[in-house]
């Protein structure tokens, strides 16, 4: 079983080298607090803080935080300086970086271009940005990685059917499906007809989902969008027929348990759904959602579930294993990665 602290918890240290893949992870809520700092310096973008420090305060979810609309407002504060050229690529160069040294060996990365283009920039350009930055850095590090375009429920769908084309026309170029976003209380029905013609161009569709709302979220991810994964999902508590047929249709769940405290999405851990899905046969995967705004690396998360259900390092591989059946990979990578956390 590895180390394991005086509870009898895994250690830090065993679930760091446990090979572990993160697939709901936003590229814009991953930044290092010293980058946001550094570029907007260079870039003389204005910023409300005087130091690194002083930063780091106002782009991190704070304990308080208590929705989705409060969490979001925080990404507001840094959004001008990722629209600095090379922003993205640097961004993006990092997030492999850090990965590499929490031991996570696949990383699917999602943001939305049209969010980071601008005057200077086109979304096809920042595109281009992200994807050199992820393959010069993965060329030094042994971790894969896809890229998930995402569209946006407040977007207007002139855009959002933009950004599906833009994901078609790097499908194979490193963009691995497309997902929809944003504050569930904007329904998403108006995208159907875009995320049908991903799909039936090859590319699978995630719907974040049952995050901010209730199960009519999951039923409008499933049968109008045509959702294959599920962000968040901690809906599925409420209905367990609804729960059922999730699990019977092999959809997976990218669960992410600080961000869903920090949304308010759970009251607490005692109430999150995460063991109860996985142990009722969901394809359940844990993942770090912002990492940065969120505060935490896939090792903490791994270690909070460790903690709040008793979970031992076979348990931790298992969900390691699952995020492997669940990613979006080609075959050659997939049995890569499950003969890496099989022998892990």
């Amino acid at each position: 079983m590895g180390h394991f602290s005086s509870e009898g918890v895994p250690s830090t240290r065993d679930i760091r080298a446990l090979p572990k893949l993160d697939l709901h992870c936003h590229l814009d809520g991953a930044v290092r607090t010293a980058t946001l700092f550094e570029l907007a310096l260079e870039g003389e973008v204005p910023l409300p803080a005087s130091s690194e420090e002083e930063l780091k305060g106002l782009v991190r979810a704070p304990a308080s935080c208590s929705s989705l609309r409060e969490f979001l407002r925080t990404f507001e504060i840094f959004y001008p300086i990722l629209k600095l050229p090379g922003a993205m690529r640097r961004v993006a160069s990092e997030l492999i970086e850090d990965a590499a040294s929490d031991g996570v060996v696949h990383v699917e990365v999602r943001f939305c271009p049209e969010l980071q283009a601008g005057p200077d920039m086109s979304a096809e350009e920042v595109l281009e940005e992200v994807i050199d930055g992820l393959r010069s850095a993965s060329e030094l590090a042994s971790v894969s990685w896809g890229i998930i375009l995402c569209c946006y429920r407040t977007l207007s769908p002139a855009i959002n059917e933009r950004m599906v084309d833009l994901a078609l026309a790097f499908a194979g170029r490193g963009v691995v499906a497309v997902d929809l976003a944003g504050p569930e209380d904007h329904a998403g029905h108006e995208l159907a007809p875009a995320l049908q013609r991903a799909r039936a161009s090859g590319l699978p569709v995630t719907v974040h989902a049952g995050e901010a709302a209730g199960p009519p979220s999951i039923l409008e991810a499933i049968d109008e969008l045509g959702a294959c994964r599920l962000g968040h999902a901690v809906a599925l508590r409420e209905d367990e027929e609804l729960s059922t047929r999730v699990a019977a249709a092999g959809i997976a769940l990218e669960c992410c348990l600080t961000s869903n405290l920090l949304t308010g999405a759970v009251s607490g851990l005692d109430s999150h759904p995460f063991d109860a899905l996985r142990r009722a046969g969901h394809l359940v995967t844990l993942n770090t959602d912002d990492p940065s705004v969120c505060g935490t690396t896939l090792t903490d998360e791994y270690l909070l579930a460790a903690r709040t259900w008793g979970y031992e390092m076979s348990e931790l591989r298992d969900l390691s294993s699952a995020a492997v059946e669940a990613a979006f990979l080609d075959d050659e990578t997939r049995a890569r990665l499950r003969s890496l956390v099989r022998q892990a």
